[in-house]
């Protein structure tokens, strides 16, 4: 969103022939209209994270899938008239997609995964030079494979979260950070010994860093939230709410600071009827 509260929001929608188009739709302070953007894909076209500079200057990342089922990265940008395509890398020698981006002064990032030949998935990290999305060098487990979904940048320094999954034991939590020379790994909790999972992150005014997501009650099953807090690149796990914990899960999937107004995470409930319900946090 953008000061004057024009908006933009990405996704994607179904054709006529069941294949997956991007869809952009713009919010002026007072409509939405649908923007044409470029869906190359044959198969599928799906936009995942957008991040507003300025009225003209405006990125979204995602996907899409040849004919051939290989996945792509897929980087958009708005000059103020018109959506286009930009060059992003392709590390992954049997897939790559990018789920997310930020920006900042510093720079844009976005992050998402790339696929080898054989197991483990790498994390991809790309980062805008004025020319094309290039890789960031980012470290990973030559035993697990790392998914990184959420990334915030400030000051030209990225920090990326996700999970980290093996074989031998469930989802821990994963973060790295650094600029565009390359990003290091950062030691993170994990509450109790079931799945711990990270999808978004945000800077706050004081520059620290949160992030968001579940976990897993293994003597449950149930979800609950998940908020950690890093400073200075020490994390620790923040208490936040579970409401209606005893009916079912609770968890958050995503985190934006909002100036003046202070952070909000929004994620899913469970309410008094067993259904699934919309769960949104504040903290000032």
């Amino acid at each position: 969103m953008l000061p004057d509260g024009e908006t933009w929001a990405v996704g994607y929608f179904v054709n006529a022939s069941f294949h997956e188009e991007t869809l952009v739709e713009h919010f002026d302070g007072s409509t939405w209209t649908v923007v044409p953007a470029p869906s190359p894909g044959a198969r599928q076209n799906l936009l995942y994270g957008v991040a507003a500079i300025s009225p003209c200057d405006v990125w979204a990342v995602g996907g899409f899938q040849d004919s051939n089922d290989l996945w792509h990265p897929l980087g958009l940008h708005w000059d103020g008239s018109k959506w286009s395509r930009v060059h992003a890398d392709e590390p992954g020698a049997t897939g790559n997609v990018l789920y997310a981006l930020s920006a900042s002064g510093g720079g844009l990032f976005a992050t998402g995964q790339q696929a080898g030949t054989r197991f483990p998935g790498k994390p991809l990290v790309e980062r805008w030079n004025g020319e094309e999305l290039e890789v960031v060098p980012s470290p990973g487990d030559a035993a697990a494979t790392d998914i990184t979904l959420g990334i915030t940048v400030s000051d030209g320094t990225a920090t990326v979260v996700g999970d980290r999954e093996n074989s031998v034991a469930p989802y821990t939590t994963f973060v790295t950070a650094g600029d565009a020379g390359g990003l290091r790994s950062v030691s993170t909790p994990n509450v109790g010994a079931g799945e711990n999972d990270l999808f978004a992150a945000a800077t706050a005014g004081d520059g620290s860093t949160w992030a968001v997501g579940w976990l897993i009650d293994p003597s449950t099953g149930n979800h609950n939230t998940l908020v950690e807090h890093g400073v200075h690149g020490v994390w620790s796990i923040v208490d936040s709410p579970n409401p209606n914990q005893s009916n079912g899960d609770n968890g958050l999937s995503s985190v934006a600071r909002i100036p003046g107004c202070g952070l909000w995470a929004v994620g899913l409930t469970t309410n008094d009827d067993g259904n699934n319900a919309a769960l949104i946090l504040h903290h000032q």
